[in-house]
């Protein structure tokens, strides 16, 4: 018989008690260079006894969730990048085969007004492996990158432009990708980050 890694339990259909479902994605994402994180959290896996070998599978709930703290290297810190209000989105998608099946974790996001600034960030994320811990309405937190793969910036979109008439917006697009086992939130440090690692 098979070991069962992850427990099953009833689901029910309360959305929560802090608000109901909200949509959307709050427009304050914090990223940075995957190379200067110097601890990432863990994927949730079942334990199993040294002496027995028993399998205790992982609860439902604790099988949605990374373990642990992303920590940034000393000399380093994360940053924030604000933008549009609804005008970006997070998604996680199942792709692959059968017996090949992944997570594709996908960040849009748009920033008004086309700037040095925003250019500048676009020419850093271009060829690098980046990290995002993204925020959603409902104050569930997303992770994009571990110490295998990171965030990548994805060409296509409509990029900067600066639109055509008056009612059009000048903006930059941007999208970022991120693939991955295992669909899961984020529970671990995030304001933390923004401060400089001595």
């Amino acid at each position: 018989m098979a070991e069962n890694c992850i427990s099953l339990a009833d689901i029910d259909h309360q959305l929560s008690c802090e608000g109901g479902n909200m949509a959307g994605i709050v427009p304050e994402i914090i990223f940075g260079y995957h190379e200067d994180v110097a601890v990432w959290p863990t994927e949730p896996v079942p334990t199993i006894d040294g002496t027995t070998q028993v399998v205790t599978p992982v609860e439902l709930e604790a099988a949605g969730a990374l373990v642990g703290n992303l920590t940034m290297k000393p000399g380093t810190r994360a940053f924030k990048f604000k933008f549009t209000e609804d005008a970006g989105n997070f998604s996680i998608v199942p792709v692959g085969e059968v017996d090949g099946t992944h997570f594709e974790y996908n960040l849009n996001i748009v920033k008004a007004r086309i700037s040095q600034t925003i250019l500048g960030f676009m020419n850093a994320a271009s060829q690098r492996k980046m990290f995002f811990i993204v925020p959603d309405e409902n104050g569930e937190y997303y992770l994009m990158g571990n110490k295998r793969r990171g965030a990548t910036f994805v060409t296509g979109g409509d990029g900067a432009v600066t639109g055509t008439t008056a009612s059009d917006r000048n903006q930059a697009s941007m999208q970022f990708r991120f693939r991955t086992g295992k669909a899961l939130v984020y529970t671990g440090l995030v304001e933390e980050l923004l401060v400089l690692v001595p």
